[in-house]
């Protein structure tokens, strides 16, 4: 072989090799464990050691759930016998779905399902005490699922999910190179290098056309160009309808009516700010775009579901922008607070509809709470507040100043109480007065004259689990805003406002279309004495949901 060749060779070998050597030294440098040497771990430790411990976190489950149980039989208070059961089954959970460094248990797994049902069974005990006999029968099974060391179970976790996986592979791979110090000291720099020379910001964003240069999450823009999540070549996708239809029928099951709001992507609502051609009113109708988003919507309603058309609003409330502000926010995927309160007031209206038409009974929800007090009043306030978009910040160019802060004006809600009761009669008259009346001035004003007094200080907007009538599903949609920078300014404390009732919310970033409903599942005791849920999700969940659209049992 020529000596060139040999150079080459030479030369490309240590160039394949640099940043596994760059990263080997930084990790026998650092505090980090030594991520070179995951794959040999996983293969011969990790499988053994979590079956230690999934022996002794089972035997403290039994231990606890049996401390309970006699806890219980004694008159104590279910809550707190319950709470080291809570604790012992939350821990067992971490190690068991935890398989190795890379991969988590599948949730088609059978321990995987029988934990979920223990841990949804044991949070709605408190509220459904005659469920007790289940809950015993399936701890007990968790317990003996996992209460003894398993060779063959370790092997199996090896085989199904170790190195020759391609679930381990990529998280492995993705690690390396989100941890990698040999990319973590040059990529920004590249990235930089890239933004100044050819205006690309990144594998996760795609920059706007036009005045302004706003910039767009790739898989907002990604929903609406390849082909819908109901359509053929999509089969391999869970299908959102099924899903919404599943868990429509669970609610119902227990009393409770669902309204369905698909919040509208920003290039669905502004896709001349994405492509720099005009837009025709309709959402994403911009060089041949089509939001899958609102034809799914229409489906939905067709089908007989509550649904909440944001899109058209949003659409017509583009022609004040000049005088008000965009509905979206430049460099994120989110809307400004404009937008938030848009949608709250939308909300509203179609849950005052549903209450109208006889499909829930808000006149009823009107009524004295069984302590004795009326619905709080709610009374708004300006904020100013900084913010960072985040689809500037997954470009990875903010540490260099290339994208700026974005301030807002938001309407921070506050609750305001009662103190004093006038007479019953006079007050639920202005309620029912003043009840298609979108004006707080007629309810306010009502209730003055029948002597009902307001305390004069106010409290922070608050959910509100017990009082509530209404449960919020979201995603971050329904966070901005609501529990960041200038907090309690989100569509749901507006809601609240424009509802004047309590409403109580659980919301997951990302997660709306499946995780969310987890969450609910795992604490099913707040549906109780609720007569609504509204489920708000946006439109690029459809096809990229977290987890997908799978059916959660309750």
């Amino acid at each position: 072989m020529k000596k060139k060749y040999i150079a080459i060779v030479v030369l490309f070998g240590i160039l394949l090799l640099l940043p596994f050597t760059v990263q080997a030294v930084a990790d026998l440098r650092g505090d980090k464990r030594f991520v070179s040497l995951d794959i040999f771990k996983d293969i011969v430790y990790t499988p053994f050691v979590r079956e230690s411990k999934m022996t002794a976190g089972a035997m403290r489950l039994d231990s606890a759930w049996r401390s309970a149980r006699e806890a219980i039989a004694g008159g104590a208070e279910t809550v707190d016998a319950l709470e080291p059961v809570i604790g012992a089954l939350s821990d067992l959970e971490a190690v068991a779905l935890t398989v190795n460094a890379y991969a988590q248990l599948d949730t088609a797994e059978a321990g995987y399902k029988l934990l979920k049902q223990a841990d949804t069974l044991l949070a709605s005990l408190e509220d459904e005490p005659e469920s007790f006999k289940v809950v015993d029968s399936t701890l007990k099974a968790v317990v003996g699922e996992f209460g003894h060391f398993s060779v063959v179970r370790a092997i199996s976790g090896v085989k199904h999910y170790g190195v020759w996986t391609s679930r381990y592979l990529r998280a492995f791979e993705k690690k390396v190179e989100d941890e990698n110090a040999l990319v973590l000291a040059v990529r920004p720099r590249y990235q930089l290098a890239v933004w100044n020379l050819f205006n690309d910001p990144g594998e996760k964003v795609v920059l706007g056309a036009g005045e302004g240069r706003w910039l767009f999450y790739r898989q907002d823009v990604e929903f609406l160009v390849q082909p819908s999540p109901l359509d053929v070549r999509s089969a391999k996708l869970d299908n959102p309808i099924k899903a919404i239809e599943k868990f429509r029928d669970q609610l119902k099951a227990k009393g409770v009516e669902l309204l369905v709001v698909v919040t509208p992507g920003k290039p669905s609502i502004y896709p001349e700010r994405l492509t720099g051609r005009a837009s025709d009113g309709v959402a994403g109708n911009a060089a041949g775009l089509q939001s899958h988003g609102k034809k799914i919507l229409d489906s939905l309603t067709r089908a007989g579901f509550n649904t909440v058309d944001l899109y058209t609003p949003l659409l017509a409330a583009k022609k004040d922008d000049a005088s008000l502000g965009p509905l979206y926010l430049n460099d994120d995927t989110h809307w400004t607070p404009r937008g938030a309160e848009l949608a709250a007031a939308e909300i509203a209206a179609a849950v005052k509809r549903l209450d109208s038409d006889g499909k829930i009974n808000l006149t009823e929800l009107r009524q004295k709470h069984a302590d004795g007090s009326y619905p709080m009043s709610f009374v708004a306030k300006d904020s100013v507040a900084d913010r960072m978009g985040d689809v500037g910040e997954m470009s990875g160019l903010n540490k260099f100043g290339v994208f700026k802060t974005q301030r807002v004006t938001g309407h921070v809600v506050m609750q305001q109480n009662i103190n004093s009761l006038a007479d019953s009669i006079c007050i639920d008259s202005a309620y029912k007065e003043c009840k298609n009346d979108s004006n707080t001035l007629c309810l306010w004003t009502s209730l003055t004259a029948c002597g009902f007094k307001y305390d004069t200080t106010v409290t922070p907007f608050k959910d509100d689990f017990r009082k509530a009538k209404i449960l919020i599903l979201g995603d971050s949609f329904s966070r901005i805003y609501q529990t960041d920078s200038p907090v309690n300014a989100g569509w749901i404390a507006h809601f609240a406002k424009n509802m004047n009732r309590p409403v109580a919310s659980i919301v997951s970033d990302g997660g709306a279309s499946t995780l969310v409903r987890e969450k609910l599942a795992r604490k099913a005791g707040v549906l109780k004495g609720k007569k609504l849920l509204i489920w708000e999700f946006v439109e690029r969940d459809l096809r990229f949901g977290a987890e997908g659209w799978k059916e959660v049992d309750f």
